[in-house]
């Protein structure tokens, strides 16, 4: 008998989610399709009344606009009795950028990041002194896709920024030099690396704003980092990870993001990651691959 996937996707009726989701779902049934597995999808939002062998909210775009919710979601399917991987706690941890302060204290590398309840002229210029540049990276606790981020070097706080929690980072200027690094993770083991540059005086490295994405073998360095921050995780109760980086002045690796949630996994940019990811579900499922 074939086994059971859940992907959770966003409200295909919410106008903000509408655009990529649906091209990044099929990019995963089609690297399942080989599997003996049937591949269903519903809203995060929807209760779930059917039993599943797996819950993946691989698409579980727009969480941040309701993070509450989304985390009662994960209580009440964990509550039923049903496997999701990533596990909830994980995930439900993950919503929060705050977690980059328990990856800081674990000795993981970051960008140096202060988090406020909410930003005012004296925290952004004690900022300004702690990582000894004017330019600040303003964005909020719980964001994706670069929303509500900006690059500010005003004395006061813009009226577009973060009108509670927020986070104050340093603007890493290899960002728009080299651009950032995005390693991927499948069941533990490493994948591949996109390396994602933004286009011409922007600082954003997501595909929606035309930033330049190409697949790159990763420094040893920048694996090691990675592996730092799956270890704090545990890297084998998670199905799937990207490992967001970018280089200080010194060159140094510091991680970005750790994305558990709903990450786009950039298959296309590799043959062979289909596959991988593939093999990566057939052993969460206990199942055979059928992969070469």
């Amino acid at each position: 008998m074939s086994k059971s996937l859940l992907i959770l996707t966003p409200n295909p009726d919410h106008p903000s989610h509408h655009g990529r989701w649906p091209y990044v779902l099929e990019a995963f049934r089609e690297a399942l399709y080989d599997l003996d597995l049937d591949v269903f999808d519903q809203a995060w939002s929807e209760p779930v009344t059917t039993p599943y062998d797996l819950i993946c909210p691989l698409v579980a775009w727009g969480y941040h606009n309701a993070p509450n919710d989304f985390r009662r979601a994960l209580a009440q399917i964990k509550a039923k009795g049903h496997r999701l991987l990533n596990p909830a706690e994980i995930v439900s941890w993950n919503v929060d950028k705050r977690y980059l302060r328990d990856l800081a204290q674990a000795g993981v590398r970051t960008i140096p990041t202060a988090f406020v309840d909410q930003l005012t002229p004296e925290n952004m210029a004690a900022a300004r002194a702690d990582f000894g540049q004017d330019a600040l990276v303003l964005k909020p606790v719980v964001s994706a896709g670069a929303k509500n981020t900006l690059i500010w070097k005003g004395v006061d706080v813009p009226a577009e920024a973060p009108q509670s929690e927020a986070m104050i980072q340093p603007l890493m200027r290899a960002i728009q030099t080299e651009g950032e690094w995005s390693l991927l993770f499948f069941g533990g083991d490493f994948s591949h690396a996109v390396l994602k540059t933004p286009k011409d005086g922007d600082f954003r490295s997501q595909p929606d704003y035309d930033a330049h994405l190409r697949m790159e073998t990763p420094p040893d360095e920048a694996l090691q980092l990675a592996s730092d921050a799956l270890e704090f995780v545990g890297r084998d109760s998670v199905l799937y990870a990207r490992v967001d980086m970018v280089r200080d002045d010194q060159g140094r690796f510091c991680l970005m993001e750790l994305e558990l949630i709903e990450p786009d996994l950039y298959l296309k940019y590799d043959d062979g990651a289909p596959e991988r990811l593939a093999k990566a579900f057939a052993a969460a499922l206990h199942i055979g691959c059928g992969c070469h």
